[in-house]
């Protein structure tokens, strides 16, 4: 940026107009983070300045606001130049209309570059906030102009570990239903900053509390609260969730938390690109966070008069996909949380039931699929929080050994299945058998996968062959 900042100078000079840097980026500079976004206001726009930038850079300009005067312009490096017309008459004025005094600062680029801190323009004290480490809003109107600015606060103390000026703690408690006026893409692209943040849990927890905003994203959350206390939870629905998204990120960030070759799979596995933005841990996070929000819905008191939760992984499997659909996430998306909250009882239920056989192995991997190492760590989070709290001194190290048992057993045995086409193809399986295309080939090669994990066959060519060869060959019913 340090060639290309004096060549955009140079081109609002011919256009004799004023350019400043302002917003985050320059907040960003002053704390020593790395910038990826730069925010350019202008006295005055024409087409033909952001043209001749374009031309400069040899990029395309991309028009994100045409009236409002917001282009914006990607480098070779994923470096994202924004450029928007000033507000109001003079460079103060714009600045006046932004959110937090922390972005309400400017740099005229005739001044030296690199910056000169003593000659940033900073009418609202964002640097003596940046030093307090304080987000403060720039005015109590800020959140009723765009309430998305709510959400914006908390990711902002999750990203640089700020807190809260007092005022404006208490203004967003006012405002916080406001926050029901904005897209779900809008409140979806906040929240996963956060997620994509170490702690998390605590913002989250924030929302949900003292700051009154998350009931209004997801409303069963105060249900929750008002619920699960029973034999084996002695704290409410969203208490025991709020700690099971805390141990999940302590294993997350836990680089021993098994032993070697789990523990490589699943450092692999965490950082998976499930779209451009968003990796799934981020998800793991959100699902562990919402894996009871079914409760609520599916509490029930027995004959004996105890409070019971059967089958809220099903109830809360369907409200977290109207979830997924309000905040616009992908289908993907979707259907991996569906799958952790429908699935998180189930390495619960095969170590009550101490059955580890082939058989059901082979069942769950099935269902979990790509997302089994996710809910076993979601399942571990979930009985730790539990049980810690029923009895601190209780010994959960056995449940751990269990967990990692079964990771073990899908990384060895069922995840190689994926790969079945290295060895053997459908159109081989339709040749060999003299079936047309159909779904009876899809039911076969699960039928080699479930023989391979259960060890009738091996996993080679020859055997698969003459496995299929015995079993179907002119006994399809065609």
């Amino acid at each position: 940026m340090n060639v290309i900042i004096p060549h955009i100078l140079n081109i609002a000079k011919e256009h004799n107009m004023d350019i400043y840097l302002v917003g985050g980026a320059l907040r960003d500079i002053i704390l020593d983070r790395e910038v990826k976004d730069y925010d350019f206001v202008i006295d005055k726009m024409n087409g033909e300045f952001i043209e001749d930038i374009g031309k400069f850079l040899k990029k395309k300009v991309i028009i994100l606001d045409k009236k409002r005067h917001i282009y914006r312009i990607v480098t070779d490096e994923n470096i994202i130049l924004d450029f928007a017309k000033l507000i109001g008459d003079n460079i103060k004025d714009d600045l006046f209309h932004r959110d937090f005094t922390i972005n309400a600062m400017a740099y005229d680029l005739k001044s030296p570059w690199p910056i000169d801190i003593k000659k940033i323009i900073d009418p609202i004290n964002g640097i003596k906030n940046l030093k307090e480490k304080i987000i403060k809003y720039v005015n109590k109107n800020v959140f009723t102009e765009d309430p998305i600015r709510i959400l914006r606060a908390v990711s902002f103390m999750s990203q640089l570990d700020f807190e809260l000026d007092l005022e404006t703690r208490e203004q967003i408690i006012k405002d916080a239903q406001k926050i029901k006026k904005v897209s779900g893409e809008k409140i979806s692209m906040e929240l996963f900053k956060i997620l994509k943040e170490k702690k998390s849990h605590h913002y989250f927890n924030l929302m949900a509390g003292e700051l009154k905003v998350l009931e209004h994203i997801f409303p069963h959350i105060a249900e929750m609260k008002e619920v699960g206390q029973c034999k084996y939870h002695v704290v409410d629905s969203w208490t025991h969730s709020v700690y099971t998204m805390k141990l999940v990120e302590e294993y997350i960030y836990t680089k021993d938390l098994f032993e070697d070759y789990i523990q490589k799979a699943y450092d692999r596995h965490l950082n998976d690109k499930i779209t451009e933005d968003h990796r799934r841990y981020q998800l793991i996070k959100l699902g562990a966070l919402l894996h009871d929000i079914g409760k609520p819905a599916a509490e029930r008191v027995d004959e004996q008069g105890r409070t019971r939760f059967k089958g809220h992984e099903i109830v809360g499997a369907e409200i977290i996909r109207e979830y997924a659909k309000r905040l616009k996430l992908s289908k993907k998306e979707n259907e991996i949380l569906y799958r952790y909250v429908k699935l998180h009882m189930w390495p619960l239920v095969l170590y009550k039931n101490n059955d580890l056989s082939a058989k059901n192995l082979y069942k769950y991997f099935k269902m979990g699929n790509k997302e089994t190492l996710d809910i076993l760590l979601i399942a571990l989070a979930d009985i730790v929080a539990t049980r810690s709290i029923l009895n601190p001194d209780e010994e959960m190290k056995k449940f751990k050994t269990y967990i990692e048992y079964i990771a073990s057993n899908y990384l060895t045995r069922y995840l190689e299945l994926e790969d079945l086409g290295e060895v053997i193809i459908g159109n081989q399986i339709m040749e060999i058998l003299k079936l047309p295309q159909g779904k009876e080939i899809g039911k076969i090669i699960l039928d080699i996968k479930k023989a391979i994990f259960m060890g009738e066959i091996a996993f080679e060519k020859d055997s698969i062959v003459d496995y299929i060869t015995k079993k179907y060959k002119g006994k399809m019913d065609l």
